[in-house]
């Protein structure tokens, strides 16, 4: 089976390690190229290694193009944007998925006017039409009303998708697929943007989308100090902090933290609001996790009907004792969500 006509995922900022979200989109796209009677591909940016490759293979990838640019970072946009261009013209996929990162973000509008297409974004489901027609769902007016999104005559079809669970999706071990390096394209190298460096951030502050244990706190939470025990218990457990919408205007919490239409969608094995009232614009960022404890004062909140376990009760008191029996299992490293939750429930 030949690349036009098929179902492309474009991931990034990998750093050659296979990693679940990138895994989600190329399931997505395998799913997709499987409806519409095709194959399934994925474009890498930046370095891949062996064991990236076989990752996608395993989740039905039939192609792996390799878009490696010498001397370019895969989290610098401006190169890749006329490589992108030139491959997608030259093997004529009829659908191209990014993920929400901020390289996607940037890339994906870019790359979709220079190919005179549409592109929806931040897409919360696909479904296909017996005409091959892709209906892409998003979330509008904060959450509390969906609308559904079709292209259907410019080509390819083009989204950027919401992170989905990985681990709901099928796998095939030993699979691999036909790997292609991608030709450079004159003058693709120039580029207005240097990049300086990279800070590596602590456990707490990784991405929020391979983060297994999410800490998430809202206005509740009071300030931007008390975040600290907040960042304390996601490192105890592993995972990463996060924040509703109110507290990153406040300036509490940057932005890349915020989780809610307007901010990042998560799927973690564990969810742990704090102090957060569960507006719509808010849960329809974290509505797909696996399990979700809740911490609020207000019996009356919203988040307690999305809710695996809740506490009705002033999280500063409710918090120190979860911490400090954490801190005395610390010698075992960090607890799975569902010792987490043992936890909680337990106190």
């Amino acid at each position: 089976m030949g690349t036009e006509g098929a179902v492309w995922a474009v991931v990034g900022e990998q750093c050659g390690v296979p990693s679940e979200r990138a895994a989600s989109l190329v399931a997505e796209a395998a799913r997709v190229a499987d409806q519409l009677g095709t194959e399934a591909g994925a474009v890498v940016l930046g370095q891949c290694d062996e064991s990236l490759i076989g990752a996608f293979g395993s989740r039905g990838t039939a192609r792996v193009f390799l878009a490696h640019i010498l001397g370019t970072s895969p989290h610098h946009a401006d190169p890749y944007v006329p490589a992108l261009v030139d491959l997608i013209r030259r093997h004529q996929p009829t659908v191209v998925l990014w993920d929400t990162t901020a390289l996607a973000r940037e890339l994906a509008p870019r790359v979709a006017a220079r190919l005179g297409t549409g592109l929806a974004s931040d897409c919360l489901g696909v479904a296909v039409s017996g005409d091959g027609v892709l209906h892409l769902s998003r979330a509008a007016y904060g959450g509390r009303a969906s609308c559904t999104v079709a292209c259907p005559q410019a080509r390819p079809q083009m989204a950027t998708l919401q992170q989905s669970p990985a681990a709901a999706l099928p796998v095939v071990a030993g699979r691999q697929p036909e790997v292609v390096a991608l030709e450079a394209v004159p003058g693709s190298s120039v580029s207005c943007t240097v990049v300086t460096g990279f800070f590596q951030e602590e456990p707490s502050s990784m991405d929020l989308a391979e983060a297994d244990v999410v800490v998430a706190g809202g206005r509740g939470v009071g300030s931007r100090e008390a975040f600290r025990l907040l960042a304390e218990l996601a490192s105890l457990l592993g995972g990463a902090v996060a924040a509703s919408r109110p507290v990153v205007d406040a300036g509490w919490v940057p932005p890349h933290r915020q989780v809610g239409q307007s901010g990042r969608t998560v799927a973690p094995s564990l969810y742990i609001a704090c102090g957060i009232s569960g507006a719509p614009h808010h849960l329809v960022g974290m509505r797909e996790s696996k399990t979700v404890i809740a911490i609020n004062s207000d019996r009356n909140a919203p988040v307690f009907g999305l809710a695996d376990l809740g506490i009705v009760g002033d999280l500063h008191e409710v918090l120190p004792p979860v911490v400090a029996r954490l801190r005395e299992s610390k010698t075992r490293g960090p607890l799975p969500g569902e010792a987490a939750l043992d936890t909680f429930a337990r106190l």
